[in-house]
């Protein structure tokens, strides 16, 4: 201890010494972590990168045996490519689904093989003069090869388009047959066919027997351990956004909230404008759009989960019940980070979103501004407690969550605490996240926040001149208040303003009060799983038979998955989004045949099935393919090219067609350039393996491992560009992987099928020339005979996503009324009309996420793109993308507000006026009716508009403004006074008017943009001209055309 008063150093002095000291030895990152950090690498992305080039080097590693060496032969890099093409870095179960599939394709492309080489040797029998030998070019055999890949290249790449989880199974059928089909017809015998057949089959085979080994053995990654980091995350965006609304709502307390973007005035110079952006807004969007983005990858990745065998505590109805929770907390979530546009929406209608000059500006609209700010300032400051606290104890309940599933470690506790036997439920207030009674605290938290709001409501009609009883919020039917009369005056421009604030105020506390109790029910959830002993030790567990039915039947449905997903086209897209819209988005009735009566008719519609199956877009695809491939392989077909094709190794050119086109990417310059780039890096790489270890194998192997795994860090963290890393990592194993060979069997052997053999220094300009030859072909057939570019695929699947959209908000739609109806029913009875629209709103919503995401995906590497001819409107689209993303999640809000007209809470009030009070309000809603019909029918419309690029209808116009107020305030005037503004279904109502509000003007802002993208239909000879606002007579259009003709003539 010290001896005197001198010697004892003061806290704060040291403390600020250590922070100065930490501060000056803290030194600025280094290169190398900066790089790190940039590019986004952890230890898992690592881990998997260096997992990802396993395969191919275990493959040429086990070449250099003899015995390997003779049994592959010439085929031995392919067992390399073969492996890469496994793609081991898929979770388990979606590994083991595309693998099993690969296995048949390969199986049944052995078969049809074949097939067509006993077909073609037939061919070449029946054309060949008796007495000369069966060997040399026959045109017969080659022509009868040509028919078999045209028609298989055909089918595969039309499935492959059908059902885009068949993408790797396809690309490995399409491999397979290139290959067979173009030495096919050098084969003179079915012995020479047969042996060849069985190599290509064992190297495939062998190929995938490496990948899945790896895959399950090295790193192993399970679709549980993804959805377990998935839900890890997804929970801490939530806390992530509590924290940023926290310091959002801190902000209004004391800045204009009616821009996002302030324009300010520098002090020195009044002239002079600085623009600004909003940090906590930024902040805000920047979290809610990663949280949007996991729920839809949550969403693809759980059906995948549930399927797995596993050995954990938390089994497959434990995953959906946890996430139907995260979806209950996110979607009020999403609604409270509206205010940011909602603010900007009252900035817009008051034309307070802009700074005019001083001479311009509008004293008056000035003046109302900076009352509004003040007010809400001091609203703010008001609730700033209140809304801080609740807030805090949010976040808490959140980890809490996570301790309690054993999603992540609670803090170890300091020695000496752990010995202490204190009573937990004694701390009171001082109870942490991992208690036991942390539901029960959290419970009286959220109920104090909820009882709390008067005094918010108290702070907001003194501001309107509203006086308020003591006891007015206990006796709300009874209390007396005065108010002034611009309040009385239904009628006013004043009235309506204040019930506009009136309702953001209880939007606010209703969506916060909302949150905490979707954050305890979660809570309560995790506990109950420790209660009931789930978490206690891990079983074994093992889905039943009718999720292993439905695996099966799913293989051959069209699933939905996210652009980075790694079990379908999406792998190969990198940009792609893949939605099953249903049947009701293409299914057309019929205009020239009625629906089948007898078995003829029936019979008649199957025949049928096939020209339309012709005239699909799947067929489409399919045909470009099978033209790309031939284009290529017409040179093996002909006898005076037929020994340049062999010697030169044009078949990869072919296989880089099968690789690279996919159905639904599209093809830009761009991309084109990319891979051609990726092709010359990946040929240059190849040298560097090669030459850096001075040609010693082991070196060339370590090295190819090393870069191997870097090419995959582009896959893994670029999936918008994952092709330009596949071509790039095969183009290099190829080379190698051929060097290798002819270093192990020697040139004799390696030269002994018909291919001369190249140095590296130039096998490596050959293999370029290939590569970007066949990718060149493919880029040529996606344009002709008419493009499949990328804009186009943006815009229908722009048009997809207004279909979602006008689907999710007719189920909402009837939601809302059912519930108002008050026959939604039981939703734990599978059968009732409550759960069956749940379940389907729940679908549709997870859809609309998934697509959305896609589509900014695609938006925002648009301004890489070389336009050609006009540029494309970029802002027009992002303008559509945002409307439809507000209206899906202001119709999640509808969903959400109106459980307020079924919360057993809610509808079991103490007094009797609450009761009668909440009665007619129901029955007024009910009343009303509300055009939500013209809504769907309107976005259905543009839906079509928009995905087959046709002009809209003259004349069309978007829906009015509900009015819900006014027209509740007709029926019964006294529903919506002051009196109920503590009532829980006028803060639903209020959430509801505003909800419904956003959705008009953001169906009237999509109108006005789809408009300006497709046009609108002008017949010429209107009374009234569509291309102009105002009423002119057919006359002047028709006398402005006469004189035009005149001048021509």
């Amino acid at each position: 201890m010290p001896s005197s008063p001198s010697e004892v150093s003061n806290p704060n002095e040291e403390g600020d010494e250590q922070q100065t000291k930490a501060t000056d030895d803290a030194k600025p990152p280094s290169k190398i972590k900066q790089l790190w950090t940039k590019l986004g690498l952890d230890i898992p992305t690592v881990l998997l990168m260096m997992k990802a080039a396993i395969p191919p080097t275990i493959s040429l590693a086990i070449y250099q045996a003899d015995s390997v060496a003779k049994t592959y032969s010439t085929l031995g890099y392919l067992v390399a490519i073969v492996s890469i093409l496994g793609f081991c870095i898929m979770p388990r179960a979606k590994f083991i689904q595309t693998m099993a599939l690969n296995v048949i394709s390969t199986c049944v492309g052995t078969a049809v093989a074949l097939l067509m080489i006993w077909s073609s040797i037939q061919a070449r029998k029946h054309t060949t003069p008796a007495g000369r030998p069966m060997a040399g070019y026959n045109s017969s055999q080659s022509a009868v090869c040509a028919i078999w890949l045209f028609f298989q290249i055909y089918l595969v790449n039309a499935i492959k388009a059908k059902f885009p989880q068949f993408a790797f199974p396809t690309i490995i059928y399409a491999i397979f047959v290139n290959v067979a089909a173009t030495y096919g017809p050098i084969f003179g015998t079915m012995a020479q066919g047969i042996s060849f057949a069985k190599r290509l089959l064992e190297a495939f085979l062998t190929g995938f027997a490496i990948s899945t080994v790896v895959s399950l053995v090295i790193i192993p990654t399970t679709c549980r351990m993804v959805i377990f980091k998935e839900i890890t995350g997804y929970v801490g965006l939530l806390r992530g956004a509590l924290q940023a609304h926290k310091a959002y709502i801190r902000s209004l307390e004391s800045t204009d909230m009616f821009a996002s973007i302030r324009i300010e005035q520098d002090g020195k110079d009044k002239n002079v404008k600085k623009s600004r952006h909003n940090p906590e807004v930024e902040t805000l969007k920047t979290i809610i759009s990663a949280i949007s983005d996991l729920h839809g990858k949550l969403h693809s990745d759980l059906p995948f989960a549930k399927r797995e065998i596993a050995y954990g505590k938390l089994g497959p109805d434990a995953l959906t019940e946890i996430s139907k929770h995260l979806r209950a907390i996110m979607i009020p979530m999403l609604g409270l980070s509206s205010l940011v546009d909602i603010f900007g929406r009252i900035a817009e209608m008051n034309n307070w979103n802009t700074d005019p000059e001083p001479e311009v500006a509008d004293p008056e609209s000035e003046a109302r501004r900076k009352q509004a700010v003040s007010e809400w300032n001091e609203i703010m400051t008001s609730v700033h407690e209140p809304f801080s606290n609740i807030i805090q104890v949010m976040d808490q309940g959140l980890e809490h969550v996570l301790f309690t599933l054993e999603l992540a470690k609670p803090p170890k506790m300091k020695k000496g605490l752990a010995s202490t036997n204190e009573d937990v439920e004694a701390k009171g207030d001082t109870i942490k996240p991992g208690d036991k009674g942390f539901a029960d605290y959290l419970d009286k938290q959220s109920e104090d926040f909820y009882q709390g709001k008067e005094m918010a409501l108290r702070v907001w009609c003194e501001r309107k001149g509203i006086k308020l009883a003591q006891d007015f919020f206990e006796h709300p039917s009874t209390a007396d208040y005065v108010e002034a009369e611009e309040m009385n005056d239904v009628t006013s421009k004043a009235h309506e303003r204040n019930q506009r604030q009136l309702y953001l105020l209880l939007y606010m506390e209703f969506l916060i009060y909302s949150i905490s109790r979707a954050v305890l029910s979660f809570v309560r959830y995790a506990d109950k799983q420790v209660a009931d002993g789930n978490m206690a030790k891990s079983k074994l567990l093992l889905p039943g038979n009718r999720r292993l039915r439905k695996w099966l039947t799913s293989v051959f449905q069209v699933e939905d998955a996210t652009h980075d997903d790694t079990a379908t086209t999406a792998d190969l897209d990198g940009n792609n989004t893949v939605i099953y819209l249903g049947e009701a988005y293409k299914s057309r009735k019929d205009p020239e045949h009625l629906p089948p009566e007898n078995f003829w008719q029936r019979m008649g519609d199957c025949i049928r099935a096939f020209p339309r199956f012709l005239r699909s877009s799947e067929s489409s695809f399919g045909f470009r393919c099978a033209c790309a491939t031939m284009s290529i392989a017409l040179v093996a077909y002909l006898h005076d090219t037929q020994v340049f094709f062999m010697e030169q190794r044009l078949v990869w050119a072919m296989i880089m067609v099968a690789i690279s086109m996919t159905p639904t990417a599209g093809q830009s310059v761009y991309s084109f350039v990319l891979r051609i780039f990726g092709t010359f890096l990946a040929m240059i790489i190849a040298f560097c393996i090669w030459y850096i270890p001075d040609e010693k194998t082991a070196g060339i192997l370590v090295f190819l491992w090393f870069f191997v795994a870097c090419g995959f860090y582009v896959p893994l963290k670029q999936p918008r560009f994952v092709m330009v890393g596949i071509i790039s990592v095969v183009t290099a194993t190829l080379i190698i992987g051929y060097e290798l060979e002819v270093r192990k069997i020697g040139k004799n052997a390696a030269t002994s099928n018909s291919q001369p053999y190249y140095a590296i220094y130039l096998l490596g300009p050959y293999r370029l020339a290939t590569v970007v030859g066949g990718l060149a072909v493919a880029f040529i057939w996606t344009f002709f005979p008419y493009p499949i570019s990328e804009h186009s695929v943006l815009r229908q699947t722009l048009g997809a996503s207004l279909y979602l959209s006008a689907n999710y908000y007719s189920i909402v739609s009837e939601t809302v009324r059912a519930r108002i109806r008050g026959d939604e029913g039981d939703l734990e009875l599978k059968g009732s009309p409550g759960h069956k629209l749940e379940k389907a709103r729940n679908k549709v919503f997870a859809k609309q996420v998934l697509l959305l995401d896609g589509l900014r995906t695609y938006s925002g590497f648009l301004k890489w793109e070389i336009p050609i001819g006009g540029k494309f409107p970029k802002k027009e689209y992002n303008i559509i993308i945002q409307c439809v993303s507000n209206i899906s999640n202001y119709t999640s809000l509808l969903s959400y507000a109106s459980r307020t007209f079924t919360d057993p809470s809610f509808n079991n009030q103490e007094g009797e006026s609450e009761n009668e009070w909440f009665e007619d309000f129901r029955r007024l809603m009910s009343s009303i009716s509300v055009r939500s019909h013209e809504i769907t029918s309107l976005l259905c419309l543009l839906s079509s508009s928009v995905a087959n690029g046709q002009p809209l209808p003259p004349y069309l116009t978007a829906p009015k403004a509900y009015q819900l107020s006014a027209k509740m305030e007709a029926l019964d005037k006294d529903i919506l006074s002051i009196r109920h503004i503590a009532e829980p279904g006028y803060a639903a109502f209020a959430v509801i008017q505003i909800s419904t509000r956003c959705i008009i003007v953001d169906l009237e802002k999509l109108l006005t943009n789809v408009k300006s993208l497709v046009g609108e239909l002008d017949f010429s000879f209107h009374t009234v001209s569509t291309t102009n606002s105002s009423e002119t007579s057919s006359n002047d259009t028709l006398f402005q055309s006469t004189s035009r003709r005149n001048k021509q003539d």
